[in-house]
């Protein structure tokens, strides 16, 4: 039930601001916003008889609160001021203040159920969409500004100031469709109360004056060289985070990177830069042309990983219902009896030694395959995998040269994606899928008849196939890492393996009690630790839409820009001895991991889809092995090396001795109670 309240002018602007179909905000140039932001607190503080305009002055009235947070900083800001100011001169003043303003509206909309927000940053409404005063509660916001604008109706001063607040946004045009008649009507609007046209007047001013301003002088950008690179202690070791951390220290945040047979390379790294990427981004940065090279290849198009705006939006949203936590309590017992049964199958019992890396890819795989596709394809995974890394390092790293994408075996192994495609295909008859458990094969398949335009057959194969074999790589990755640290922290792993026994003796999780609400704190932890140190995908590669500045670094129009967004977690002023596996960095009062340096899954818009799913899988993984099994501790001068391409994983030659099978599988058990729950 959504708690009627009034709204502030700032609220009002943010929801005019939202396009519906992308899920973010009409772009607006920043101080051009900042202007507008600081202009909507006035108009505000001004509807609440706090202040007034006159032609040459703002004018305070009443310093009492208001009880909103942002306007009643702005407000004492105001009576401090002993001197009588202009508008102009607040609003520039209170410029500064405009993320403070938009992130306390965005918290506000969403905490009274107006709107929702989505990972990644992107917003929709609820419904009931939002009140405006006392005398509309219920009235969308756009369609009174719509009945402003198309009627001849005199508006109300808090109409005006909006529409007067929003032309200085010039997305009226975009919002509505404007005629000439229309325009003058506009102009009109915000020339009827005094007030109105001040802080109009204001905006307008205060956007020029920028052009008349000193502005960032453009640097040229420090060169880190084939030396540097092998004088890094971490270039031996794989570690590229802790490498790029490194870098940072050295030459700053942004900088440029030349070897022998590469093009220079321009790398933004920091947690200031991740706090810039993540708001800012989606305004200078797009995805597709890192990922255009692979999409050709493979036949398709427009994936999720390389369009932005409204498809990219759309496309999470198809992707979130198949990820989402609900889904994962859904499918619980499935993980569990897959996970038991590959572990049965691969011979792990005492004495015997897993091959961390590949092991970890093949028992992920067995979830993610017959979970999201209902297909197995553990005989061609090695091939899958191989295909998949050689054409990462061609089409996307560009390691490699792309003749080597293109040979007789790497045609053969192509082949396979497109015989893994047909076997899904034969698995989804209407006949096979009555009374089975929903998942990713169903919703991209409905959504392929429903919109084939939007979801091509082209697209439609390279999704079916491609993704489980992706998501294997990524998830079993972490798992190896997961597991090697479970080996070298056997005091960590004796406390997982209490919050498993609580869990699986009781074999109520999936039916009684939902595995997500279930008590795994320990486990949780230690998950995020292993994230921090070993981020799978280290960064991500743009290129620049719109010419923008970052740290005061020119950044032209089609550079391509390698964002290290991981690399803040080795850096100490966001982490205290970043090399050190600490799992109460994420307890009170630490909690180290809510700041922009945390950045596992990446950033902004493109961040990942199926994290919640992916972290409960991870932790139901970690908690069945531990559950199972005792490992050799990894001797105390074992150094790990990493394989930093095409995405972080432990090397083939890494092995985990099992010192103890603490318990049996019952793998009969569990297949009896899957086919109850799934068919």
């Amino acid at each position: 039930m959504t708690k009627e309240r009034v709204l502030s002018i700032p609220e009002e602007i943010v929801l005019m601001l939202l396009n519906e179909q992308t899920g973010y905000f009409y772009l607006v140039e920043g101080w051009t916003l900042n202007c507008v932001m600081a202009g909507a607190a006035l108009a505000d503080l001004s509807l609440r008889s706090r202040i007034d305009t006159d032609e040459e002055s703002l004018i305070l009235i009443d310093s009492s609160k208001t009880n909103v947070p942002e306007l009643d900083i702005c407000l004492a800001e105001i009576v401090k001021q002993t001197e009588p100011k202009d508008t102009q001169y607040w609003i520039e003043y209170f410029s500064v203040y405009s993320e403070t303003i938009i992130d306390s509206s965005l918290r506000r909309l969403v905490d009274s159920d107006i709107l929702i927000r989505h990972d990644g940053g992107f917003y929709s409404f609820s419904s009931p969409k939002l009140k405006a005063d006392e005398e509309s509660l219920n009235q969308d916001i756009k369609v009174r500004i719509e009945e402003v604008i198309f009627t001849d109706n005199i508006p109300n001063p808090r109409d005006s100031l909006i529409v007067g607040l929003l032309k200085a946004c010039d997305v009226l045009r975009f919002i509505f469709d404007l005629d000439e008649e229309r325009e003058s009507r506009i102009d009109s609007i915000c020339k009827i109360e005094l007030i109105n046209r001040r802080i109009s007047m204001g905006v307008e001013q205060t956007i020029i004056t920028p052009l008349q301003r000193q502005t960032p002088l453009s640097r040229n950008l420090p060169q880190v060289y084939l030396r540097d690179i092998l004088k890094n202690p971490h270039t031996k070791d794989g570690n590229l985070p802790a490498l790029f951390a490194k870098f940072s220290e050295k030459f700053g945040p942004v900088f440029e990177l030349n070897g022998p047979f590469l093009k220079p390379m321009t790398f933004l790294v920091g947690g200031d830069i991740n706090r810039w990427v993540h708001r800012n981004a989606r305004m200078y940065m797009t995805s597709g042309n890192y990922f255009r090279q692979l999409e050709v290849a493979c036949g398709a198009q427009n994936l999720i990983t390389s369009v932005d705006g409204a498809d990219h939006f759309r496309m999470r949203k198809v992707m979130k219902n198949v990820y989402s936590i609900e889904k994962f309590d859904e499918r619980i017992k499935d993980v569990c009896w897959l996970t038991q049964k590959f572990m049965t199958d691969q011979g792990w019992r005492k004495g015997t030694e897993i091959n961390v890396k590949r092991d970890t890819r093949l028992l992920i795989n067995k979830q993610m395959t017959n979970i999201l596709v209902d297909t197995d394809t553990q005989d061609i995974f090695d091939e899958l995998v191989k295909w998949k890394e050689r054409a990462s390092n061609c089409y996307v790293g560009h390691l490699l040269p792309t003749f080597f994408a293109r040979t007789p075996a790497m045609k053969r192994r192509f082949n396979l994606l497109n015989e893994f495609a047909q076997r899904i295909q034969q698995n989804h008859t209407p006949f096979q899928r009555e009374g089975a458990t929903r998942e990713l094969a169903d919703d991209l398949y409905s959504l392929h008849n429903s919109d084939p335009q939007f979801m091509p057959e082209q697209n439609l194969t390279f999704m079916l196939a491609a993704a489980p074999v992706l998501q294997s790589i990524y998830v079993g990755d972490l798992l190896g890492f997961a597991v090697y640290e479970m080996a070298k922290n056997p005091h960590i792993t004796e406390q997982i393996r209490d919050e498993a026994n609580v869990i699986f003796d009781s074999n109520t999780y999936g039916q009684d009690q939902k595995f997500s609400e279930m008590s795994h704190d320990v486990t949780r932890r230690f998950l995020m630790e292993c994230l921090r140190l070993y981020p799978v995908v280290s960064m991500q590669v743009r290129n620049v839409a719109n010419s923008c500045v970052v740290e005061n670094f020119s950044l032209p129009l089609g550079q391509r820009i390698h964002i290290v967004q991981t690399a803040p977690h080795y850096m100490s002023e966001h982490f205290p001895e970043p090399y050190k596996f600490d799992i109460d960095r994420y307890s009170e009062p630490r909690n180290e991991h809510k700041q922009s340096a945390y950045a596992p899954y990446g950033l902004g818009t493109h961040i990942c889809v199926g994290m919640n799913w992916m972290n409960l899988q991870m932790m139901a993984s970690i908690l069945l092995i531990a559950y199972h099994y005792e490992f050799k501790p990894i001797p105390k001068k074992h150094h790990l090396k990493i394989n930093p391409f095409p995405t972080l994983s432990v090397t083939e030659k890494l092995k985990i001795g099992i010192a103890n099978q603490i318990r049996e599988i019952p793998v009969q058990k569990f297949r009896e109670i899957t086919n109850t729950q799934s068919r």
